[in-house]
């Protein structure tokens, strides 16, 4: 505990700040993450047009994401980061105010806009205020701390669902509210506590595309581009639904969505900084390897699960591997300079936001016309047989600073 405190106070002040926003964000996100794809349902939307919906958010997102990374660069990373926490208070409001399915396409816009400019934002904000031989151990320590929330929440959220009256509209429509008041009271908090960092920006004479052309001339971030390019596809083909197979196929009731979003997040807090010291260790590369096969053995048993209960031990190991994000992001923003992350970011979005047009649209016929659990299987495959080698044949970004 003392080698903590040493650490969070050796760092600067926006890590510190970020860390409690994030205590209070992902609360609020908490109560509603397990919940989205079903009140959707819920609404009326079949899993074609609940792709469909997806689909309009990423569309969107294609003319967003690279211009974002480019103003990020240029003008700085406090204006639009505050811009986009204001959006992602905007989208719990927008689902409470929903009274059919079609309205949900307004705060799925929101939620798409956010996470193309609050989250890469943010994650470019703790690189800059990590040194780079602490980055993982930073991002571990980022995730574990202002995830603790997450433990309760969903339970809290299962408790909220199911004393009034289980999985319904009128059931789940409080939480968003509860979530909107919750992230709307933070925003003047990071407002005056954050700071912009000093970091070299873009000069005036540079576009966005002769940036992108810059980038896409290293055969390394073109190798990373491929990846992060199907891994958007595939993850976005299955993410819609795995609460709706849940619930539809597996049969499970607010309490076990309560219980496997817990798990998760229980597993992610105690394994994110281990494995973010990991990952300063023996190199960003071999961790994500190296603990890769937990990604598979928790959609498969989400497929196979005989019973609900066994859900919470597939979300268990998704856990695991949600703990190796931290050593991936630290990976991604290390296959670029630092001036250049923000379009480095946006160039990722961009790609990103392009494939995940079709996915979720793709993931629906599968599901109505094959079987419901051929996307999750397909997102196997590719991992398993494209991405992971692919990911091989990068050097390693570790070995680079030292």
């Amino acid at each position: 505990m003392s080698r903590l405190k040493d650490f969070l106070k050796a760092q600067s002040r926006n890590f510190r700040v970020i860390i409690v926003r994030g205590l209070f964000a992902n609360f609020a996100g908490g109560l509603t993450q397990n919940y989205t794809s079903i009140y959707v349902v819920e609404l009326g939307a079949d899993p074609v047009e609940l792709g469909s919906l997806r689909s309009i958010g990423d569309l969107v997102n294609i003319f967003l994401s690279a211009p974002i990374g480019w103003f990020a660069d240029r003008y700085g990373l406090k204006k639009l980061y505050i811009l986009g926490l204001i959006l992602e208070m905007l989208v719990p409001l927008g689902y409470a105010l929903s009274w059919n399915w079609q309205m949900i396409v307004i705060p799925l816009i929101l939620f798409s806009t956010t996470m193309v400019l609050t989250y890469p934002i943010q994650r470019i904000l703790l690189a800059n205020a990590l040194k780079r031989e602490d980055r993982a151990t930073g991002f571990g320590i980022f995730s574990s701390i202002s995830q603790i929330p997450l433990i309760f929440a969903p339970i809290i959220a299962g408790v909220i669902v199911t004393s009034l009256g289980g999985i319904s509209v009128a059931a789940i429509k409080p939480l968003y509210w509860i979530s909107f008041i919750i992230l709307s009271s933070t925003l003047l908090f990071v407002y005056r506590g954050l700071k912009e960092p000093k970091a070299k920006l873009t000069e005036y004479g540079e576009g966005f595309l002769k940036g992108f052309l810059e980038l896409a001339g290293r055969k390394e971030v073109r190798k990373w581009l491929m990846i992060e390019i199907l891994g958007s596809f595939t993850f976005g083909s299955t993410m819609p639904f795995i609460m709706v197979y849940a619930v539809q196929v597996k049969h499970a009731d607010a309490m076990i969505l309560g219980f496997m979003g817990s798990a998760l997040n229980i597993v992610s807090i105690l394994t994110s900084i281990p494995v973010g010291q990991i990952g300063d260790r023996i190199g960003r590369k071999k961790t994500i390897l190296l603990l890769r096969p937990a990604l598979y053995a928790s959609y498969l048993l989400l497929v196979a699960a005989p019973s609900p209960e066994i859900l919470i031990l597939s979300f268990a190991l998704r856990g695991l591997l949600w703990s190796t994000f931290n050593v991936w992001v630290s990976m991604q923003m290390e296959i670029v300079p630092a001036d250049q992350r923000g379009r480095w970011v946006g160039t990722i979005n961009t790609l990103r936001s392009i494939v995940r047009v079709p996915a979720p649209i793709i993931g629906g016929l599968l599901w109505t016309y094959i079987d419901p659990s051929v996307p999750f299987i397909l997102l196997v495959a590719v991992d398993l047989l494209i991405r992971m080698p692919i990911l091989f044949t990068i050097p390693e970004t570790l070995r680079r600073s030292q």
